[in-house]
């Protein structure tokens, strides 16, 4: 016998075809007569993709830009009554979000590269069904957006909702306009030096500068030369600068931005622009002995029926302003009172309630877990364990 290889016999892939096309042949037409019933196993070729009711004050939407993984940002959609998860987006990289004041469609600000990670960059705004959460269509932002981990002012709609307004920086610090109704890019307004934007008119929005104060800019839609005016400076922004993320309620028109220190600096919506009418501290001398301050991301949450201000707040020294919140202070806005401390099992980066009259809490922890309580009694209702692998921002509607 001669050792050796062994070689296959010749059976090439027309064969194979043929051989594969006279078994199922023999198969259908034994079909599965004698066959027991367990034995007989039905296919089906439909696939059905679940719908969500309408849009429910109790539910948040929580974006997870993915740290170990940019390009394949999510968006989870969470039932604050379970609490438990409804539905889920993929997005792309370092997404931004926007939910419309009807409720019919979620906006998201999307990067993309042509290869995945390398090649050309496409960055446009997606429409969203948010029943089916699927795409229904986009508008390319031809000057790009702020590639930056995720804050909120860094897109969102003008007060009647008809705007899309996305910073960017390329490195001239820009504002695209975007028309969702009409589905269009409008243009891009160039006001060095300022970031963030925060609407305040149906065409009107500020952002802050760099010197502490606010610029206010009124854009015409139909392209001509926006007005830009300078504001003053409202809080130091050397000694005490501002959280970027303040609580902003479109429904009474109110703006909380707040301090490293706990300074609370209360703004009015008006289509001049974004005005400071008030200013107050979170802290008393026994608290500030302590080392409490103001922390996290996304720290603050403003409930517009109850006039009730939410705050992350930590023990720590100067310049810990990221450190999670050990508990949520409540404080009542128009008093200016505390009225509740909040002790925090999971200590929290981000805050958001629910803008109904039977309102929940919602704290994002560092861990991936949600814990929602009742915004009034302050009971916990429950925890969300293994909330994707980096959740950073909280939405709900109506905010």
């Amino acid at each position: 016998m001669i050792r050796g290889r062994w070689t296959p016999p010749l059976f090439g892939v027309a064969g194979f075809a043929l051989a594969l096309q006279l078994s199922q042949g023999i198969a259908q037409e034994r079909g599965t007569e004698g066959l027991p019933p367990e034995a007989v196993l039905e296919v089906s070729e439909e696939h059905t993709t679940a719908v969500l009711p309408e849009m429910d004050p109790h539910w948040v939407y929580v974006l997870d830009p993915v740290f170990p993984h940019l390009i394949a940002s999510k968006i989870y959609v969470v039932d604050g009554d379970g609490p438990r998860i409804l539905g889920m987006m993929n997005t792309g990289y370092v997404p931004n979000l926007a939910v419309a004041p009807d409720r019919n469609t979620l906006f998201v600000a999307e990067t993309y590269y042509a290869r995945g990670t390398r090649g050309a960059r496409t960055d446009v705004i997606t429409y969203y069904d948010p029943r089916t959460l699927e795409p229904t269509g986009e508008t390319v932002l031809p000057r790009g957006r702020f590639l930056v981990v995720p804050k909120k002012p860094n897109l969102a709609l003008t007060t009647d909702g008809r705007y899309l307004l996305s910073f960017n920086m390329e490195p001239a610090t820009t504002v695209s306009v975007v028309d969702v109704r009409e589905r269009r890019y409008v243009g891009d307004i160039e006001v060095p030096g300022c970031a963030l934007v925060f609407p305040t008119g149906p065409t009107s929005f500020s952002m802050l500068c760099p010197d502490g104060s606010l610029v206010h800019v009124r854009f015409d839609p139909e392209g001509g030369e926006p007005e830009i005016v300078d504001g003053e400076p409202f809080f130091d922004s050397e000694a005490d600068p501002v959280f970027e993320h303040a609580a902003v309620s479109r429904t009474d028109g109110r703006v909380f931005f707040v301090s490293y220190e706990g300074r609370v600096y209360e703004g009015a919506l008006q289509p001049e622009g974004l005005d400071i009418v008030a200013s107050w501290s979170l802290v008393n001398e026994e608290d500030r002995a302590q080392g409490w301050r103001p922390g996290g991301w996304q720290l603050l949450a403003y409930h517009a029926p109850s006039d009730r201000l939410f705050v992350l707040m930590h023990r720590g020294g100067p310049w810990t302003h990221k450190q999670p919140g050990e508990e949520v202070w409540v404080f009542d806005a128009n008093t200016r009172r505390r009225l509740a401390r909040v002790p925090l099992a999971h200590p929290a980066l981000s805050l958001a309630v629910s803008q109904d009259d039977s309102p929940l809490l919602f704290a994002l922890s560092e861990a991936a877990s949600l814990t929602v309580f009742d915004a009034v009694s302050f009971e916990e209702k429950g925890t969300l364990e293994g909330l994707g692998d980096s959740p950073f921002l909280l939405y709900v509607a109506d905010e």
